[in-house]
């Protein structure tokens, strides 16, 4: 459905006179994008709304957004498939992980200093459809999502709310988790 409107919203962007194929394909593309990420983004916004976890989804939404954009990760067929993945996702980290006991402070530095070491080795993870040629924005990445699981780390170990330090934690290593199974696409 996301892919058709997206065709929808292309056809009436490029009128019948623009034939440049590439630049529709680019449109449709960003387009697609777009709505299925904005889609995402307003379901998950009620769904934890309605089960009044809100704030715990958008702490782990932070720390994911200013991982995932230079990590990469998991990138599922099929706009549902990845709705569900991500819903499942959040609730692991912003429903159950705050339940969690605080735990002793050496298995959060062990999850962090696990996780920056993945970072630096297996990011960046992108998507067939959006791959990165240049070798030198590909180390721009991976140091920026290293730098971005330090910060978190630091930020998290000095953090006095169990809930939220568990519910920091528990992305940053579904996160990292992601960059260990995925095998790198062939570009």
């Amino acid at each position: 459905m996301i892919d058709k409107l997206a065709l929808q919203l292309t056809s009436y962007i490029c009128t019948e006179s623009y034939n440049n194929v590439k630049d529709r394909a680019r449109i449709q593309y960003g387009l697609s994008v777009i709505l299925s990420e904005g889609f995402k983004i307003i379901s998950l916004i009620l769904f934890f709304n309605i089960i009044h976890k809100e704030n715990y989804f958008y702490f782990s939404l932070l720390i994911l957004l200013s991982t995932r954009v230079f990590a990469g990760g998991v990138h599922l067929k099929g706009h549902l498939n990845c709705l569900i993945i991500t819903i499942l996702i959040f609730i692991l980290t912003s429903v159950l992980a705050p339940l969690i006991p605080r735990l002793p402070q050496v298995y959060y530095l062990l999850v962090g200093i696990a996780s920056f070491l993945i970072a630096l080795v297996r990011a960046p993870i992108l998507s067939v459809r959006r791959p990165i040629k240049n070798n030198k924005k590909k180390l721009q990445y991976k140091f920026i999502a290293a730098l971005s699981v330090a910060l978190w780390t630091i930020t998290l170990l000095f953090l006095e709310n169990t809930p939220y330090t568990n519910c920091g934690f528990s992305t940053i290593l579904i996160q990292n988790i992601q960059l260990v199974l995925v095998k790198k696409p062939k570009l």
